[in-house]
């Protein structure tokens, strides 16, 4: 096993914050939305345990804590992230707790949420498909399991997403990669809703059907996270293009709509076995 793979903070890969610009347009309109989506499938209320992964600062926990009272426990490899949620969490929600810990070894029990929700940081976890496996087994039998995640659109074809995939660092997944491996970690009656879609929530994934929309702009935070990235894995010459590199890989990102934010959601059935 390699160095890389036993570092327990891998830097979050670009095509996460890329991401997150190529739909943030969208995003004003349908969050809300898809917020309430995710609290009707989870049937977060009182009494009940809601886990999420990868969840960065907790404002997705913070906010599923704060409307439905449920308990949220959340879980990132980022360190510094988790300190954000606790600060967070300190400041008036009394039934939310993190956990630093890496997404494909999480440190629970079988069994022990009514719903784990995968957040779009499960798919920068070194082994995504044991990520997801981690999400079902901390799940109660017949608890929903939901992942949100950036995937590929089928507008582009294979040699432009490996291009991309070169670009970004990571290889994003499909809609039927995600399924499969939601599958194989135990799930039934998955379903899949495309946010994506210019703000209109599907109830069924379409492909090739997100607007044309001008290419974002990095905001200063944007440009200071890819510049002390840079620095860190490269120093200075790493930082020379590092800016213009991604605003170019957003424009493309754009350009191709290559990308789409897709709501999956599933049952763990009691007697399925991880693969």
């Amino acid at each position: 096993m390699s160095d890389e793979r036993r570092d327990p903070h891998p830097p979050a890969p670009a095509v996460l914050r890329l991401a997150e610009l190529l739909v943030r347009d969208r995003w004003g309109a349908v969050a809300e939305a898809l917020y309430r989506e995710i609290d009707v499938l989870a049937n977060a209320g009182p009494g009940t345990a809601i886990f999420v992964a990868g969840c960065g600062d907790g404002v997705t926990s913070d906010r599923l804590a704060r409307r439905t009272h449920a308990a949220v426990t959340g879980a990132d490899p980022d360190r510094r992230l988790i300190q954000v949620a606790d600060a967070r969490a300190r400041a008036g929600s009394d039934n939310l707790t993190y956990e630093v810990a890496d997404l494909d070894d999480l440190p629970f029990e079988t069994n022990v949420f009514d719903c784990a929700i995968g957040a779009p940081g499960v798919g920068a976890a070194r082994d995504p498909e044991r990520a997801v496996a981690e999400l079902v087994r901390v799940t109660k039998p017949m608890g929903t399991v939901l992942l949100i995640q950036p995937t590929w659109t089928a507008s582009l074809g294979g040699p432009q997403r490996a291009g991309l995939s070169r670009a970004l660092g990571v290889t994003p997944r499909s809609v039927m990669e995600w399924k499969r491996a939601l599958r194989e970690a135990g799930l039934v009656e998955i379903d899949v809703q495309d946010w994506g879609d210019g703000g209109r929530p599907l109830g069924r994934l379409t492909t090739g059907s997100m607007e044309t929309v001008a290419p974002p702009s990095l905001t200063w935070r944007d440009k200071v996270h890819i510049v002390s990235h840079a620095w860190r894995r490269a120093g200075l010459r790493g930082t020379r293009d590092a800016l213009a590199r991604d605003e170019e890989l957003l424009r493309e990102l754009t350009r191709e709509r290559a990308l789409s934010l897709v709501l999956f959601s599933g049952v763990k059935w009691p007697h399925a076995r991880p693969a």
